[in-house]
């Protein structure tokens, strides 16, 4: 029974109620059985243990010893909240403990009364009480304590976590999660529910479990597999995942910014086939970024467009999009690297479909859609997908297949017509010059 004793974890639950103190008893907080002493001051007698001081430099009514143990503690504990708190470098632990009289049989006697917890801010000149500071920083602050006494423990842990760091913005809570990996995790299971994106790591979606509550007959479910119906359920994953694959598209300064994936696929498909025969293709340094149509280039621009090189490539409308006007106007975007596609085609509406000659466009839709459209059957004079729609009789048809297909296909590529491969090399030319505008 001990061996199985041995065997069984610890499961250490950390809450609000579990936040550091300002101010705290150092008598009560060093002498008192811990099972006697609050969750506050638990996190508290962390704090100390984890700066390593000793009992007896702190309770020592000596100011000199006292203060070196002091300053040995600060500098400890701002080496390791510091570690882990990226948001402002300068600033500093000041922990002190106050003295008070006392009458006893002997007569009137000084003792050590309170610890009290100061943050010095290098970057303001000043220091706050520790409960004045932010509740994010409060929260991350006492976790860093209370969780460290259990690094070296020989018992095992088990830390579970209610929607922890609700208080960080999204850099903060990667600190979190590296304070897990890189300290935690060696020692303890940590276990946490969260809804934040930024709580889940998309390089380690196979330690991500689903919590579903499945109604009055099943109740809540714990689950693996990510193919739930519950999109509410699915938002954390598919906010990282974005995220994710968001801070990968710029790793290049330079950005092509198109409305969707059938533009990245013509225009990558397209620029690899010419740049192995010799042509003029996409330069090398361009990053193509499909952003999910028209309406969010915008947004996208004015977000990023002052921090990196962007230029915008979008189809023809026969109004032009006011608020992309705005964004030029506003300095965001230089009017020479927003660039329409009927500036190659001579025409006032054109889609990038419209860069292929309409029998190579026709191939490649019949091919997708097992259909059998002439050149002929289309009536109108604007673009190509719109005579297409309205010959089969739809608003609109799912434009992402040809392009599909053509990247599934190479033989496609080289059937491509000569007036299909000059359009593109036309368009690339013009996106090339705006490279180091």
């Amino acid at each position: 029974m001990d061996f199985i004793a041995e065997l069984v974890p610890t499961f250490f639950y950390f809450s609000e109620f579990s936040k550091l103190p300002y101010s705290v008893e150092i008598r009560k907080l060093l002498k008192t059985d811990k099972s006697k002493l609050s969750d506050s001051e638990l996190t508290a007698l962390g704090l100390l243990r984890l700066a390593g001081a000793e009992d007896d430099y702190l309770l020592n009514p000596n100011y000199e010893r006292r203060k070196r143990e002091l300053e040995n503690v600060a500098n400890a504990l701002t080496d390791d909240v510091l570690q882990y708190w990226s948001q402002n470098p300068e600033l500093r632990v000041q922990p002190d403990i106050t003295q008070r009289t006392e009458a006893t049989p002997q007569g009137q006697q000084s003792v050590l009364h309170e610890l009290k917890i100061r943050i010095w801010d290098n970057r303001h000149l000043l220091s706050l009480p520790f409960d004045e500071h932010s509740a994010g920083f409060q929260w991350f602050f006492s976790f860093l304590a209370a969780f460290s006494e259990f690094e070296h423990s020989a018992t095992p842990i088990v830390i579970l976590l209610d929607e922890p760091a609700l208080g960080l913005h999204a850099k903060a809570q990667g600190d979190f999660l590296r304070f897990i990996d890189e300290r935690l995790s060696n020692r303890c299971q940590v276990i946490y529910t969260t809804h934040s994106p930024f709580m889940v790591q998309p390089g380690a979606l196979h330690r991500v479990r689903i919590v579903e509550d499945k109604g009055r007959t099943t109740g809540a479910t714990v689950s693996k597999d990510i193919l739930t119906t519950d999109k509410d359920t699915l938002f954390p994953l598919q906010g990282a995942i974005g995220y994710d694959l968001v801070q990968h598209l710029f790793v290049n300064q330079h950005n092509l910014v198109v409305e969707g994936i059938s533009d990245y696929v013509y225009l990558s498909t397209l620029s690899s086939f010419l740049e192995a025969g010799g042509n003029t293709h996409l330069d090398p340094a361009w990053s193509v970024v499909p952003v999910g149509g028209v309406d969010l280039i915008p947004s996208f621009v004015a977000l990023l467009g002052t921090h990196l090189n962007v230029t915008v490539l979008i189809d023809s409308a026969k109004k032009p999009n006011q608020r992309l006007e705005n964004v030029v106007e506003a300095g965001l975007l230089n009017g020479k690297r927003l660039i329409a596609i009927g500036q190659i085609t001579n025409t006032k509406t054109a889609d990038i479909e419209d860069l292929f000659d309409v029998d190579d466009y026709l191939q490649l839709y019949n091919a997708s859609f097992n259909a059998a459209i002439k050149a002929s059957d289309l009536q109108g004079t604007d673009s190509i997908v719109n005579k297409i729609a309205r010959h089969v009789g739809v608003d609109r048809f799912d434009h992402g297949r040809p392009a599909i297909y053509l990247l599934r296909n190479p033989d496609a590529v080289q059937k491509l017509s000569q007036r299909t491969i000059e359009n593109f090399i036309r368009l690339f030319e013009v996106v090339n010059k705006t490279l180091g505008t």
